[in-house]
């Protein structure tokens, strides 16, 4: 009878909102509304496939916005991560000389980035991550990071992320959001947003630079609980 008795004042409990830990969570959708009286620019109304999510923004919460432009429209100075192979020096026919260069490229990625782990596909064919200041060389024909001639021509597509402020988020725009979701409410979920990114669809190989569904948060820790050693976030 007693055990019973537990049993059932341990369901009938109610719960508290230390007894929710928001879950990591990353989800596509359309934003439906934005803003509120309370919080006119810390709040938005994100919808995916299963409803609609009340967002929060967080003043750590981060906002991009991916577009593609070329290597030739970069400004010198930019900052660049390049997934490629390293090229030593050459030596051609009658003592030509041809400089270290990146060759294989598979994508190109300017501005606020931390690159991924290579994907194992590419690390198998010796490709690493190589970041550094874009410059202008023979004459504005090629263009440079470090020491390595980029081999690639001047209209290659490069992915540009700018970090932006709530104002550049709009109705209907379509957003991937990565934070901690609360749907211990089946009809009101919640989500705490780490980082809002406005994508570019035409960029296909997002695989390799963002991996999308590998970006969740760390887990959040039950009070008393101690956080896991890791030194950064995924992303």
């Amino acid at each position: 009878m007693l055990i019973t008795l537990i049993t059932w004042m341990a369901i009938a409990a109610p719960t508290t909102p230390d007894d929710v830990v928001a879950k990591p969570f990353v989800v596509s959708g359309s934003i439906k509304s934005l803003g509120s009286k309370e919080a006119p620019d810390k709040t938005l109304v994100v919808r995916d496939r299963k409803g609609n999510i009340q967002v929060k923004l967080l003043p750590s919460t981060i906002i991009e916005v991916h577009k593609i432009t070329t290597i030739g429209d970069l400004d010198g100075g930019s900052t660049i991560h390049v997934l490629s192979r390293k090229q030593a020096e050459q030596l051609g026919a009658g003592g030509a000389r041809y400089p270290p260069m990146l060759i294989q490229i598979q994508c190109i990625v300017a501005g606020s980035f931390k690159p991924p782990k290579v994907p194992a596909n590419f690390a198998a064919q010796g490709l690493v991550w190589i970041s550094g200041t874009l410059k202008s060389v023979e004459n504005g024909r090629e263009r440079e990071v470090g020491e390595y001639r980029l081999g690639t021509a001047l209209g290659s597509d490069v992915l540009q992320i700018e970090r932006k402020k709530f104002k550049v988020l709009k109705k209907r725009q379509k957003v991937f959001l990565a934070g901690y979701l609360d749907d211990s409410e089946r009809k009101k979920r919640s989500l705490e947003a780490i980082e809002i990114l406005i994508l570019d669809s035409r960029w296909k190989k997002y695989p390799s630079t963002h991996d999308l569904q590998s970006r969740k948060p760390p887990l959040r820790m039950k009070k008393g609980e101690d956080p896991p050693e890791e030194d950064d976030l995924p992303f």
